[in-house]
């Protein structure tokens, strides 16, 4: 394991701030910080103008395909742990491998495939929009649930391929301004108990503040988006509150369903400091509003403040 020292550097913890100060890392792992200097006779480097912080977790990405840039791009990018929220487990196997045979990924959490419905989120989506030939052939592979007794197997199977967490899909379209098939209460409340059985937490995609509340009161560990279609009320806050969940708030993917977050979206892909971490595809797609949100008045400020109100009521948002 490599070790060395860094001094002349910003260090961030994640909570303080040191302007420069140094840092020895030892057979890979860090063992001192300091605000001065640190005594060692190893390969030393300064790095002023620089930061350190601690490792990024991205807490919600689709790697699709097995998609080989994304774990290497990620760990580029600073963030060292990705959460993997819906993937044919055939991906995920390949990305496991990948990691174990390349080495300089970031790490992966998975759910493998999330408690997915006939015609529910996001087929319906993936349909429209989708060039991937093979499509068909990737829904074939998704779970069908319909009652909930077949929680326990669906379940199972997560246990069965390693899975960190289990996600559940519990989305009207009310923000697309469509209608689609969504999984019973009933049924959601069975695989939370059976993700719980298992030692397993829960996270849930809702866009709409309606079916947050709803999923909130199934008993979810957490939600993979906020809700953007209505300002946030005290019932979201006590829902939240009474589970201890969590909110991963996906602002950016929020600006992009309702083309508010376009010109932040140009403003990054165009960095100068990143051009050369972003092939041509990959700026585009940066550039790219998804452009689905139809409801009314919808605005992705109704998330800002939902945030804002959240964090002041002592829930956890991660990123």
């Amino acid at each position: 394991m490599s070790s060395f020292l860094l001094t002349d550097v910003r260090i961030f913890d994640g909570q303080d701030s040191i302007e420069s100060g140094s840092v020895l890392v030892e057979d890979g792992k860090i063992t001192q910080v300091s605000s001065g200097t640190i005594s060692w006779q190893g390969t030393t480097y300064s790095e002023p103008g620089h930061t350190i912080l601690p490792g990024l977790i991205d807490c919600h990405v689709h790697c699709d395909s097995g998609n080989p840039t994304a774990l290497p791009q990620s760990l580029r990018f600073g963030v060292t742990t990705v959460c993997d929220m819906h993937n044919e487990y055939p991906n995920i196997e390949k990305l496991r491998k990948q990691i174990k045979e390349d080495g300089d990924c970031a790490d992966l959490k998975t759910t493998s495939f999330a408690a997915t419905v006939e015609m529910g989120w996001p087929m319906p989506v993936i349909v429209a929009h989708s060039t991937n030939p093979n499509i068909k052939e990737e829904f074939a592979l998704w779970p069908k649930l319909e009652k909930p007794e077949d929680a326990k197997g669906y379940v199972e199977d997560r246990v069965k391929e390693g899975v960190d967490y289990i996600k559940l899909m519990h989305e009207s379209g009310l923000l697309m301004g469509q209608q689609f098939n969504m999984p019973s209460i009933e049924l959601q409340k069975a695989v939370i108990e059976q993700a719980h059985k298992n030692g397993l937490i829960t996270v849930a995609h809702a866009l709409s503040r309606q079916d947050t509340i709803d999923i909130l009161d199934a008993g979810v560990d957490g939600l993979t988006h906020q809700f953007c279609d209505q300002p946030p009320t005290q019932q979201v806050i006590d829902a939240y509150k009474r589970n201890n969940a969590h909110l991963n708030p996906t602002l950016a993917a929020l600006g992009s369903l309702t083309k508010e977050g376009k010109e932040t979206q140009e403003r990054f892909a165009h960095d100068p400091r990143v051009q050369h971490l972003l092939p041509e595809e990959a700026r585009h797609r940066v550039c790219a509003c998804m452009s689905m949100c139809k409801a009314e008045g919808a605005t992705v400020e109704y998330a800002y403040e939902a945030v804002r109100q959240l964090k002041a009521a002592g829930i956890d948002i991660v990123m």
